[in-house]
């Protein structure tokens, strides 16, 4: 699975004519003109394809350790023993089908709403390089992202969450889509989106910690930089990943009890009752029975997922965009 997704970046570098691919020196569609909308999709939809395959296993083990009651008296090796004992190694894959599905809609749309914020606060006299320009630009991408994605991410949660003693078994995806419409309706397919939202804070501090991480190494190159040398635009691809590993930790850092919120609202009813409700309420209700263990049950395999996934993530998104920037400058100066 893995090999065949790395294949797709060959490909794509390929396609586009970009330096991963040297063999080819001219890209097979090298004059079909690709949109950074088009762009920020595809660098989305493949980086987030590889990193999630990856990283299910360890998005599987976090999730079981929210969700149990006893969950500050489980840990991830002894999590990871169950699992394997139940469902052997492709337990450890269970859910990934709908969220390679939700990937590149998630991303898309995600890094599309950044890009647009932005642009749109910077015409109304914001400047990208206040701080509440990427605040608020990455708060605006979360929201718009998790109210179209959110009944994916809440079928893949609860094929994840069964197991033997769920009251409710499902066959498969489509059965658990159709289950979910018919025991709570067109709603169901929402519970969590509250936690979601104020999660979008989350990817706002992200981005907000990431543009300054970014900036402020570019003008430290270009400081030491000669005057009559060309202005740096770019930065090497492990700054990318290094920029985006250290804003994903702080950010996940500060905002992690909404994550275990939002996988206690997606779980399933018990005798046709929803123990958690609202995510306020929730983390009241986990912080009285749990305490701060509770709280933050699951984080240290969050972070070792979510850091790596985002690096990939944002250095790709990076990449592909100079790869896109860099055609539509080579396509203008053929045109002239």
């Amino acid at each position: 699975m893995v090999f065949k997704l790395l294949l797709l970046v060959l490909l794509f570098n390929v396609v586009l004519g970009g330096r991963g691919a040297p063999v080819v020196k001219k890209g097979i569609f090298s004059d079909i003109r690709i949109s950074r909308q088009t762009g920020n999709l595809l660098s989305g939809g493949i980086a987030g394809t590889i990193s999630s395959t990856i990283t299910c296993p360890l998005e599987i083990v976090k999730q079981q350790l929210q969700s149990s009651s006893l969950a500050s008296a489980n840990t991830p090796i002894k999590v990871s023993k169950e699992i394997l004992k139940r469902d052997g190694v492709p337990g450890f894959w269970r859910g990934l089908p709908p969220t390679l599905v939700g990937i590149i809609p998630a991303r898309a749309t995600y890094f599309w709403s950044y890009e647009y914020t932005k642009r749109f606060l910077k015409k109304r006299g914001l400047s990208e390089n206040n701080v509440w320009n990427p605040l608020i630009a990455g708060c605006s991408a979360g929201i718009f992202a998790n109210s179209v994605t959110n009944p994916i991410w809440m079928v893949k949660t609860r094929m994840q969450l069964m197991n033997e003693a769920s009251q409710t078994q499902y066959a498969g995806y489509a059965n658990a889509v159709s289950t979910i419409y018919k025991n709570e309706g067109l709603g169901g397919f929402y519970r969590g989106v509250t936690a979601s939202y104020w999660g979008a804070t989350e990817g706002a501090i992200q981005f907000m910690v990431y543009e300054k991480l970014k900036k402020k190494e570019l003008a430290r190159l270009n400081s030491s930089n000669s005057k009559n040398s060309p202005r740096i635009k770019t930065l090497p691809k492990a700054s990318y990943l290094k920029n985006a590993a250290i804003s994903k930790l702080f950010a996940s850092l500060l905002t992690y009890p909404h994550e275990v919120a939002r996988t206690r609202m997606r779980e399933q009813a018990k005798n046709g009752v929803f123990k958690y409700s609202g995510m306020w309420k929730t983390i009241a209700v986990v912080a009285k029975e749990e305490g701060s263990k509770g709280l933050y049950a699951g984080m240290g395999t969050h972070i070792a997922r979510v850091v790596p996934n985002s690096a990939i993530m944002f250095c790709a998104y990076e990449v592909v965009g100079e790869i896109i920037r860099k055609r539509e400058v080579d396509q203008k100066m053929a045109i002239k």
